[in-house]
């Protein structure tokens, strides 16, 4: 699988796609000093938050921006999905449309950024609601069953990132247990054996952020996090289970509060709830090797200036990870939450 070439697609100036082998151009290729004089993807202004009647209803009420393509070759689109949107369409708090109807309405009236692509698409994993960032969309069958099938085997490195207002109980590690269903459509963590088929399983490291404030000092915490499972909330659960549910989450973390040192911590008041998938790579049909780097794009705890985490994400090495064979090697997490490019080929000839 070495020695092929890599093909850069992108959009945006924060996110970075690639893949290893042939991908059909499209107008939204640019080349890197191309990308540094188109404006980054607007992001919602930020609003106020509201009461969150079920777990699903906890994004601010404001229509969520669309979607984006952020890479597309023959036989995906991959788009930046917006946060606030739900997947399905069965929101009867907004009832607004779920993602991938709307990118089949952008896509009918010519208005999908990104792409001119006008063919079918399928659904090949999911996002929640309050989740932004990269999200697959097959151009057809074939290649939909492929990757559900890679995601089932387990064989798709995923990157997400985090923020709380919450310093976790551990700075990193291992999150393991069983999914439960709670109270309001929520789902909590409970105890499960090591060999446990249907744990969760979350491989997590954190560090310290400056919040966006007036004075800059606001802390928050960073939580990077590499699910090696894809259960229903699992990383919000995760989150929640070590004492720093996501900021802005309003079915784990609750109205806003001042903790112990003054400080405002909870779901209230925020802008979104700040969870993103920013990460992804995985083998394609023809051997090639898709990678997606999306760095977020909303939110004001995410972009505005006087906030640390676009250090954060340079510290952590998102930067360095096209073409790269080991991701997060030794740049954070002491190689706990490090991949490598050959695992997504290990029993590929099974069944």
């Amino acid at each position: 699988h070495g020695g092929s070439v890599v093909m850069r697609a992108c959009l945006a100036r924060p996110t970075v796609a690639a893949a290893s082998g042939p991908s059909r151009p499209h107008r939204s290729d640019y080349s890197r000093r191309r990308l540094r004089s188109i404006a980054p993807v607007p992001s919602r202004a930020s609003v106020p938050g509201r009461h969150a009647t079920t777990a699903a209803d906890d994004a601010p009420a404001s229509s969520p921006r669309a979607p984006v393509v952020i890479h597309e070759d023959d036989d995906v689109l991959v788009i930046d999905k917006p946060a606030g949107m739900s997947f399905h369409n069965d929101d009867l708090v907004t009832n607004l449309p779920g993602v991938l109807s709307t990118v089949r309405a952008l896509q009918a009236s010519g208005e999908l950024r990104g792409s001119d692509y006008a063919g079918e698409l399928h659904s090949v994993h999911r996002l929640d609601k309050i989740t932004s960032g990269i999200l697959l969309l097959a151009k057809n069958e074939r290649v939909a069953s492929w990757l559900a099938r890679q995601f089932a085997r387990r064989r798709v490195h995923k990157y997400y990132v985090a923020l709380s207002a919450r310093k976790p109980s551990k700075k990193m590690g291992t999150v393991r247990g069983d999914m439960a269903r709670a109270r309001r459509g929520a789902y909590k963590l409970t105890r499960s054996l090591a060999t446990s088929p249907s744990a969760a399983v979350t491989k997590f490291a954190s560090r310290g952020v400056r919040g966006a404030s007036t004075g800059g000092d606001r802390p928050l915490r960073m939580l990077l996090m590499r699910p090696l499972t894809g259960k229903t909330h699992q990383l919000r659960v995760c989150a929640k289970s070590l004492g720093a549910p996501v900021l802005g989450d309003a079915a784990y973390a609750g109205a806003a509060r001042k903790n112990d040192k003054d400080e405002v911590d909870g779901a209230g008041g925020e802008d979104r709830g700040y969870l993103h998938a920013a990460a992804l790579r995985v083998a394609m049909p023809g051997g090639n090797v898709m990678e997606v780097v999306c760095k977020p794009t909303e939110g004001r705890e995410w972009t505005h200036a006087s906030a640390g985490f676009h250090d954060a994400w340079v510290s952590c090495g998102f930067d360095d990870l096209m073409g790269a064979d080991e991701w997060f090697r030794g740049n954070v997490g002491s190689g706990l939450l490090v991949s490598r490019r050959a695992e997504l080929f290990e029993d590929e000839d099974e069944g």
